[in-house]
């Protein structure tokens, strides 16, 4: 586990959450993602647009300051 930088306390998982706009008002919505570009073109119907490589977004809170941090898992930056 991680430990708050500033308060050296073991800091708790946490997940991001939030209500959608307008489309599919019925779900919530609980997953966040990054998307990283990996430098490559790729192309669909003729149009070029950059290849990424898209990572859940995740986070950390700290129960004594509440520092939020967020990370990805070091296996999704693995191109497929």
């Amino acid at each position: 586990m991680k430990v708050c930088r500033d308060c050296n306390v073991e800091m708790m998982e946490a997940t991001y959450y939030g209500y959608p706009r307008f489309i599919d008002m019925d779900h919530e919505i609980d997953r966040f993602e990054i998307r990283i570009k990996t430098g490559e073109k790729k192309s669909f119907l003729g149009i070029k647009y950059d290849s990424v490589i898209k990572a859940k977004l995740k986070a950390r809170v700290c129960p004594n300051c509440g520092k939020v941090e967020n990370y990805i898992d070091k296996e999704d930056l693995i191109k497929e």
